[in-house]
């Protein structure tokens, strides 16, 4: 039977029997070749995909990795292979003032742009023009100067001007009130702005209790904000209102060597200073209820207060002391600023005091010149010729120059600016 199937096929038979087998033989060998094949392929489809990409991003660096075979480009990021970060928007225009300057938003020529972030500039950062520092005893105050100490500054250094808020008050209610800043820049000198411990400061009977050594910390104040911007030591002045305006006084007493002049605005010398000359322009409303001018008790304080017209029997015989009285109530009038930069910008620690062996003489006139109507930075007063002359305004002050001897006060040179009473 066997022999039959094999031999006794007609000769056609065994001939499509043959290329059955030889068929079936083709076709399990190509596919075993293909099976072996395909995990190859698809291998190397891979590397290949991969290897264009980063040629396409990197540029000539991926060619290396190309050669070096499918390992170095399955590794970790070489140095040489730059890593996608973040796109930082474009700076739209200048910084704001008084706002850190950006930096870091400028491409050197001929850096990389693409997938990696801008280098940073060679030069720090610019500093904010208002920044609040910190003293050794761990108090703070805020400094707005337009110059700052660096090693290619060569200027000249300027007047130091420090103002002392009010009780219950900070250093942005200050700023605000006065627009110190802005004049500031205009005449050329920096402002500081002091910070009292729970909003007060003691200047000797007042106010909130205070205790701490107010005195002490602008000295230190002085100290640290010359290490940030040139200060004319010889120029530095205390202005204040109220309580501020109280401690101002008390600095001229207390520390003559720091402070060349002072300005108290609603406030009364709380301290006698019978010894040490000052240099003080003292400004009130006459409707002040909360520190009156003329003294007396204080609801608000809970305290009774001395006579604003008799200060200058509590000052040394040799200080120079001018009121200048307005119709106004507890607040900073708009053209104080300008009335202290005129009084305080002509006076220095090298300034003399006024010749107490003068006569004693009495002048009174209508038009009588201020040092405030002088100075380059004068600010007109309502109701006022730029003279401080007499005016028939009810809201202007008329001007009343005295000058009086040892036996009526103290030796004291003393304006006194009283309110017009009309025609």
């Amino acid at each position: 039977m066997l022999r039959w199937a094999r031999v006794g096929l007609p000769r056609r038979g065994r001939l499509l029997r043959g290329v059955g087998i030889v068929a079936v033989v083709a076709i399990g060998l190509a596919t075993l070749v293909l099976a072996a094949m395909s995990p190859l392929s698809s291998a190397s489809a891979n590397a290949a995909s991969v290897t264009s990409a980063t040629t396409a991003t990197a540029g000539p660096s991926a060619g290396a990795a190309h050669v070096a075979g499918p390992s170095a480009i399955a590794a970790a990021p070489t140095a040489s292979t730059p890593v996608a970060a973040p796109q930082l928007p474009a700076a739209t225009g200048l910084p704001a003032a008084g706002s850190p300057t950006a930096s870091g938003l400028v491409t050197a020529p001929g850096a990389a742009t693409s997938g990696a972030p801008p280098a940073a500039a060679s030069a720090p950062p610019a500093q904010p023009v208002d920044t609040v520092h910190r003293l050794p005893s761990g108090r703070t105050y805020q400094l707005h100067a337009d110059v700052r100490l660096s090693p290619t500054f060569r200027g000249t250094a300027r007047p130091l001007v420090i103002l002392l808020h009010g009780l219950l008050n900070s250093p942005e209610n200050m700023r605000e009130m006065s627009g110190a800043d802005p004049f500031a820049d205009t005449y050329g000198f920096a402002v500081a702005y002091g910070v009292g411990v729970h909003e007060a400061w003691n200047a000797g009977g007042c106010c909130g209790q205070a205790t701490t050594d107010d005195v002490g910390y602008l000295r230190q104040l002085v100290d640290d904000a010359a290490s940030h911007t040139p200060v004319d030591r010889s120029r530095v002045y205390v202005w204040g209102f109220s309580n501020g305006a109280m401690l101002a006084a008390r600095v001229a007493c207390e520390a003559p060597d720091l402070v060349a002049a002072v300005g108290v605005v609603g406030g009364q010398a709380m301290v006698p200073c019978p010894t040490i000359p000052v240099r003080l322009l003292h400004i009130h409303g006459t409707a002040d209820m909360t520190v009156p001018w003329r003294g007396g008790w204080s609801d608000y304080l809970k305290m009774n207060l001395p006579d604003g017209e008799t200060e200058a029997t509590r000052f040394a015989p040799g200080s120079e002391i001018r009121h200048l009285t307005w119709d106004g109530g507890h607040t900073w009038p708009w053209w104080a600023t300008g009335a202290l930069w005129d009084f305080s910008a002509p006076i220095s620690l090298d300034s003399a005091l006024p010749d107490t062996t003068t006569p004693p003489t009495t002048t009174t006139s209508s038009s009588a010149t201020s040092s405030s109507a002088t100075s380059p930075g004068n600010t007109a007063i309502p109701g006022t010729s730029a003279s401080l002359s007499a005016s028939t305004t009810p809201t202007g002050p008329t001007t009343t120059t005295a000058t009086t001897s040892a036996a009526t006060t103290s030796g004291a040179t003393e304006v006194l600016v009283a309110p017009d009473e009309g025609p």
